[in-house]
């Protein structure tokens, strides 16, 4: 897990945390990520500077790891690695996140299906020929009907349907194919 410089000088704070502490962080945390209720706060002990910043580094940390489909293993030797936390820190983390990765992953999942943008569930496509007449004789153009059923996944589809000639379809296709890469070059970052 690549953590960015800003999350790893927020979790070596972790350590600077005593246990109440850093168990009031790892509950707090916890709470925040799964619930589905407002995190009250926590009071005196996540006043301090330390406790604040330990809040932050482990939101993302659990965040990231859970988005990344790691398990507690990974969470503290990647503490351990690149924040400089120690072991029995670290192994805190880590039981505190694989107690909530199941929950969390799904959370992650059900937040990235409630996007606003309609996803495509089918398409379909037909090529026809336009024949039209002219004084130079009949003329033969390539046409493509397309019909795409968008879904929110409430059950409300909407279908598309258009259609375009030769050169629209091949720049459909182009920017098509550009998305397909953005997304694989994403993918592997």
């Amino acid at each position: 897990m690549d953590l960015g410089a800003s999350v790893r000088k927020r979790l070596e704070s972790i350590d600077r945390c005593d246990a109440n502490a850093l168990n009031a962080v790892l509950s707090h945390v916890s709470s925040a990520l799964t619930s589905k209720t407002t995190v009250e706060d926590a009071g005196e002990v996540l006043s301090t500077l330390e406790a604040r910043d330990a809040v932050a580094g482990v939101s993302v940390t659990f965040v990231e790891a859970a988005r990344r489909g790691f398990d507690g293993g990974d969470v503290a030797s990647t503490l351990e690695r690149d924040a400089g936390t120690s072991k029995t820190n670290a192994q805190r983390v880590a039981a505190a996140y694989e107690k909530i990765r199941g929950e969390l992953e799904r959370e992650l999942r059900r937040h990235a299906r409630s996007s606003a943008v309609k996803r495509l569930k089918s398409h379909a496509c037909r090529a026809d020929y336009v024949v039209s007449a002219s004084a130079n004789g009949d003329r033969r153009e390539p046409a493509f009907h397309i019909s795409w059923v968008l879904g929110d996944g409430s059950g409300n589809d909407e279908r598309v349907n258009f259609m375009c000639d030769a050169e629209e379809m091949m720049h459909l296709v182009e920017t098509l194919r550009e998305a397909c890469g953005a997304s694989e070059a994403l993918a592997t970052r």
